[in-house]
């Protein structure tokens, strides 16, 4: 399978993050790529304030129009297309993501285990996490998600084990606290850790990272990996870079 790892700069103007992720699926079924990877809430930034009003208006339902909009993209360019989005059920807002078949059909939705993603928002009956994580079998291999943080959540740990999936995809949103883009700090601080509990769950990752603004979304710095279930990185993408890898896994 060749996977395609997008990082695109996600801003304020939603319609021009689509019109990045458009640009980037079609680049990537035209470079052979079965499937394209974005971020985690790829077409609205993790921007959570913990003011309702705010926070609940970033989601839409799903299938909604973001969804239905990669449908249609999904069966035009004949590419299985993954991204996370932040997904309003009601008056609750869930950190979530989907895997999309060329065929247009919805395989997979996923709701953030983790809940890191709203660790500064303190109303539960907004902020709202998922309890399962469901593996589905494709043409191209059974892929499951774990959104960021999840990769080391031990309670997803133990579903992923259970399904056995042959790939983990792994949109992220992950920005430093001080906004910074430091390749040498993930190389000391992150990437071992990474590469030791891919190894614990014997399972390939896919996974990408959001590039922002510090004023935006407190600067997430990008990158993209791709670690073998031997706990072997093989590609990869610099942190503060746009652009996308396609890679064969």
């Amino acid at each position: 399978m060749n996977v395609s790892l997008v990082v695109h700069h996600v801003g304020p103007d939603t319609a021009k993050n689509l019109e990045q992720m458009n640009i980037a699926v079609t680049q990537s079924a035209k470079a052979g790529a079965h499937l394209v990877l974005f971020p985690e809430a790829a077409t609205t930034g993790l921007i959570l304030n913990d003011d309702p009003k705010h926070d609940l208006m970033l989601g839409e339902p799903v299938p909604g129009p973001a969804v239905t909009h990669f449908i249609e993209l999904a069966k035009s360019s004949h590419i299985h297309i993954a991204f996370g989005i932040l997904e309003r059920d009601g008056a609750g807002l869930y950190d979530s993501a989907v895997l999309i078949s060329p065929g247009g059909d919805l395989l997979l939705k996923y709701r953030r285990m983790d809940p890191s993603w709203h660790e500064h928002c303190h109303d539960p009956r907004l902020y709202r996490d998922g309890t399962e994580c469901p593996a589905v079998d494709t043409p191209i291999g059974k892929f499951a998600f774990a959104i960021d943080g999840d990769l080391f959540n031990d309670t997803v740990a133990a579903q992923i084990r259970q399904s056995h999936p042959d790939y983990i995809l792994n949109p992220q949103a992950r920005h430093y606290d001080e906004g910074t883009i430091d390749h040498g700090r993930w190389e000391v601080e992150k990437r071992d850790r990474y590469l030791a509990r891919v190894k614990e769950l014997e399972t390939t990752v896919i996974g990408t990272n959001s590039l922002g603004d510090t004023a935006f979304d407190g600067g997430t710095f990008g990158g993209a990996i791709v670690i073998h279930a031997n706990g072997r990185m093989t590609h990869s993408l610099n942190l503060g870079m746009s652009g996308m890898i396609v890679a064969a896994v």
